[in-house]
């Protein structure tokens, strides 16, 4: 028996199990293992590292990955059916179990497979199955070992298809055989019909849209835990604390969302109206729960991204124009969108009683403020709460003056005058640092007609419109060198002006909307049309502006004014602009409206100004003319690209003039919230403002301008 377990002197490891009893076990177990590693022929490439001692290995083209295992000698313990197959054996002689790591691969074996995700192949599989030994390569490929071989075989003898139990050796199916030795010897049994096995179908997956359909619910509001009237130090302490931690998730949250589909996002607090089921400006996160009217400010796409022709989470609450966009634009279905008219208070539905009313916001068209009003409690207790949302908007003394706003009104009973109050404000901090103060849109506007107009009607006498500011610094002088080439001022009477004569092109950058302000101001200075491509023209239409659309073309040489995308106005893109257009334009003059081209002047302390300084220095008052107009670096003679410090958003001083002449609770920023440094600089600013209204009182604007 000793001799006979290593007979054959290859280094296979195998437990000795007992007695001769079990050698039919050994043998059915290598029969097994030849019938599924029984492969088509092929030349042998040795691609395993190691391989077992063997004196044969010539013989190995003629096998498959693994040769047969050795034939016991003799016929001792044989059945008939095992007889038989001993006598179908090949009359090659077999060569010893030469053993490899059948799970390597070849450098070159999955050339092809190069785009395969996750590279899985070298990934986990084959690291795993190349670190195994002969035993585990055998178990990670052929599902059992050597411990158990019996089990195994038994658990293999069933077809994973569900079918009936197959021999291990011919794979004829057991049953059929039972059936046919019971039928020989009278014994027949009567077969049932096997049932049909119920296919269980995999539930549809859901599409984008259904998953975003499907209500999401939003941060938690930090406030409403705090809406106890206690005043104590341990009380503001913990309320600081979770408007801190809130501020923390939120920012957090849009990091870890970016790029991913709504349903996979969570709506931050501050795009939420607590107790108001109304949500502000929020269509990137789907629907969200308890949420039963969603309000759109303006038509922006930082304000409506997420707003699709899928959408149907909700009624869409805007204004007209925004609305007209909506549908045109995006191709939202009609039915969930609600035109609001401005300064008609509304009462929306499935909210509770709350009630809205659209403010003009002064900034692009369409844009508008939000004043929610809902009675809070019951008698005699009850009282209305009033929430602003401002969206984007340019604050002006309209604004303060509103009589849905101002900090004082006439009682409608007694005709007293009583105080009103706004208890919260979801305010636009866009420019919320001393850095932004730039000047009024009327100021601005008006210097860029005046500049249009000075250069169309190629003024030669005087001064550049924008060298008279500069005339007593160094600057003066290379203001009038450009002026001087662009008008042919300086020349001598005697001497021929180079001047080139022709018409003067204006082009100005906007946004999708916006800006038409700046375009209508100089289209009247120069009374000019003002070219727009069809794209853009259909947009207008949406604004249902009466002069914008009658003096809009699609003409371009009929038209010294034209529309173009703000990004793309630079001086090298305005040259080539202009020969596009000759010979009916000899020069051009570009703009790029922006609040962030502005740059304080000298002298002015940035650091930490006191609030009343910036309510009433007149250094903070930021006069702007013709003057202060500089070109950009890149202009020549013929074409001269300007920034412009014209805005649609409240510059920083608008900003304190605003919230130091209203009566506010609670000023919640929504603009530069996702960095903490941000944060902490805007809170700051606004206690202060909340310590000079204690100590000065509001602030008071009089007349239509700051």
């Amino acid at each position: 028996d000793e001799g006979r377990f290593n007979e054959n002197g290859s280094a296979v490891k195998k437990r000795r199990v007992g007695d001769d009893s079990h050698s039919r076990e050994g043998e059915v177990e290598r029969k097994v293992v030849a019938a599924a590693t029984r492969a088509p022929v092929k030349s042998k490439q040795v691609s395993g590292p190691f391989i077992d001692e063997s004196d044969s290995e010539e013989d190995l083209g003629a096998f498959g990955g693994f040769g047969d295992e050795p034939t016991v000698s003799g016929n001792v313990g044989l059945g008939d059916d095992d007889r038989k197959d001993q006598d179908r054996a090949s009359d090659v002689a077999v060569p010893p179990l030469v053993r490899e790591a059948t799970s390597h691969i070849e450098d070159d074996e999955f050339a092809n497979f190069d785009e395969l995700e996750g590279d899985e192949f070298r990934g986990e599989e084959l690291l795993d199955l190349e670190n195994e030994d002969e035993e585990g390569v055998r178990y990670a490929v052929f599902g059992f070992d050597d411990s158990n071989d019996l089990s195994a075989i038994e658990e293999c003898d069933v077809d994973p298809g569900g079918s009936a139990p197959v021999c291990p050796i011919c794979q004829v199916e057991l049953d059929v055989s039972v059936h046919v030795n019971d039928c020989l010897d009278g014994k027949p049994v009567t077969v049932l019909p096997k049932p049909k096995a119920k296919r269980d179908t995999p539930p549809k997956a859901l599409t984008r849209a259904e998953l975003a359909s499907i209500a999401r619910p939003a941060q938690s509001d930090p406030y409403s835990s705090g809406a106890s009237k206690t005043a104590s130090a341990f009380s503001k302490l913990m309320a600081g604390n979770a408007e801190d931690t809130a501020w923390t998730v939120a920012a957090a949250s849009e990091v870890k969302s970016r790029g991913k589909q709504a349903y996979q996002r969570t709506c931050p607090f501050y795009k939420i109206i607590p107790g108001f089921s109304i949500c502000v400006d929020a269509f990137r996160y789907g629907a969200v729960e308890g949420c039963n009217a969603y309000f759109l400010s303006h038509f922006h796409s930082d304000h409506y991204i997420g707003l699709t022709g899928s959408w149907r989470h909700g009624p869409i609450y805007c204004s007209k124009a925004t609305g007209n966009l909506v549908r045109q634009q995006l191709k939202v279905d009609p039915r969930w969108v609600v035109d609001l008219e401005f300064e008609k208070t509304t009462e929306v539905p499935s909210t509770g009683g709350v009630k809205v009313t659209l403010i003009e916001a002064n900034h692009c068209p369409g844009s508008a403020l939000f004043l929610f009003e809902k009675t809070m409690g019951s008698s005699p207790s009850k009282r209305v709460q009033r929430v602003l949302h401002c969206g984007d908007f340019r604050a002006s003394p309209a604004h303060v003056q509103h009589a849905l706003l101002r900090p004082e009104i006439a009682d409608s009973a007694t005709g007293q005058k009583r105080q009103q109050r706004i208890d919260v404000c979801y305010l636009d901090t866009t420019y919320l640092n001393p850095k932004y103060s730039f000047p009024s849109q009327i100021d601005v506007i008006e210097a860029c007609a005046d500049l249009c107009v000075s250069l169309d009607n190629g003024e030669d006498e005087g001064p550049a419109p924008w060298q008279s500011a500069k005339a007593n610094n160094g600057g003066g002088s290379i203001m009038k060198k450009f002026f001087n080439s662009m008008t042919g001022a300086g020349k001598s009477q005697d001497q021929p002006s180079s001047r080139p004569q022709g018409r003067l092109l204006v082009v100005i950058g906007t946004y999708s909307i916006g800006k038409e302000r700046i375009c209508l101001a100089i289209a009247r200075a120069l009374k000019s049309k003002i070219y727009a491509t069809a794209a853009k023209q259909r947009v207008c239409a949406c604004l249902e502006d009466p002069e914008l659309s009658s003096l809009l073309t699609d003409d371009p040489v009929g038209a010294q004014v034209h529309m173009q995308t703000l990004f793309e106005i630079r001086a090298e893109t305005l040259a080539d602009y202009l020969d596009s257009m000759k010979p009916h334009f000899t020069r051009v003059v570009g703009f790029r409206p922006t609040g962030w081209t502005y740059r304080p002047p000298t002298g002015r302390m940035l650091d930490n100004p006191p609030v009343s300084t910036v309510l009433h220095s007149s250094h903070w008052k930021t006069p702007f003319t013709a003057g202060d107009l500089a070109p950009q670096r890149g202009s020549t003679r013929e074409s001269a690209c300007f920034g412009v410090p014209y805005s649609e958003h409240s510059s920083f001083r608008e900003l304190t003039m605003f919230c130091c002449a209203l009566r506010i609770g609670r000023v919640i920023p929504t603009v530069n919230v996702g960095s903490r440094k941000s944060r902490e600089r805007m809170k700051a600013w606004v206690e202060r403002w909340e310590a000079e209204k204690r100590k000065s009182g509001l602030y008071r604007v009089e007349g239509d301008r700051w």
